[in-house]
């Protein structure tokens, strides 16, 4: 249609207030694509399918579609094979696709015939197990949880001992009569990812450790005692473990979407389709 006919009909603000009701980022994306239908059948049709949709809305409430602020960003990693989603996005993903479940669910239970949005749901495929995976996997909060996979339960909970550990044998140089006069604060703080104690310059010779940086003014040196270093070497180790395991966990969880593009494709077009209707009959 000729976009000077459709400034004159001011159909950019038709748009943007039907945008004003979209539930996802998806369905707002379709809804800003919206062009004016030209074909009688196709008017037809979308017109019998707000109706429709109204006459859902008004008896039952809004589709329970719902999605979190970084769902357009998991989208677009999802289409980068080769890397996982991040945690909290691969949570916001789950929770989108059993939204869109959960809107399938309550089409089929609403009392009264609704055709169009049973034929429309009926498309779904289910994806239970991924969602399912993912919430055993991760928290609301984005978190990897400990038992996300028993070798991942195991680096922590070793990680837990040791952290333990060094602390109670730093904390044994910051409280000890002979030592903490050597510190120039009676703290544990961390330099490249070590942690030391802040000795005094001049008392350097006086706790056996490794250097790993000094003050501005050069009064105060960072150091790791030795009889934390073996402890440090093996919380490093563990760290470095542990992130190994959650890119794999994080991957395999992807890849379960990933895996079965075809059903994601309509997964999405199904949610879009619902959000728009919903949006026009409200």
């Amino acid at each position: 249609m000729n976009p000077v006919l459709l400034r004159a009909l001011e159909f950019d603000r038709v748009i943007e207030a039907l945008a004003s009701f979209a539930l996802t980022p998806v369905g707002k994306a379709r809804m800003l694509a919206e062009t004016p239908a030209t074909d009688h059948a196709v008017v037809a049709q979308a017109l019998a399918a707000t109706s429709e949709t109204a006459r859902y809305v008004g008896q039952n409430s809004v589709f329970p579609l719902r999605a979190g602020a970084g769902l357009a960003q998991a989208l677009e990693g999802l289409a980068v094979e080769g890397r996982p989603l991040e945690a909290l996005q691969l949570r916001i993903l789950a929770d989108f696709v059993a939204s869109i479940a959960d809107a399938q669910t309550a089409v089929g239970r609403a009392p009264g015939a609704y055709p169009i949005l049973q034929a429309l749901v009926s498309r779904l495929a289910p994806f239970t197990d991924e969602v399912a995976a993912v919430r055993r996997a991760i928290d609301v909060n984005g978190e990897v949880m400990d038992d996300a996979s028993p070798r991942l339960a195991s680096i922590r909970e070793r990680l837990r001992r040791q952290r333990t550990k060094l602390r109670t044998t730093l904390e044994q140089f910051v409280k000890g009569r002979d030592t903490a006069k050597y510190l120039q604060e009676t703290i544990v703080t961390q330099r490249n990812g070590r942690a030391v104690l802040m000795v005094r310059a001049e008392h350097r010779v006086n706790i056996p450790g490794i250097v790993h940086g000094t003050s501005a003014t050069g009064a105060t040196l960072f150091l790791e005692p030795m009889a934390g270093v073996e402890i440090n070497n093996d919380i490093v180790a563990a760290e470095d473990e542990e992130a190994e395991e959650i890119f794999r966990i994080l991957l395999e969880l992807t890849e379960r979407f990933r895996h079965r593009p075809g059903d994601f494709r309509v997964c999405l077009g199904v949610a879009e389709e619902l959000d728009l209707l919903q949006a026009r009959a409200r």
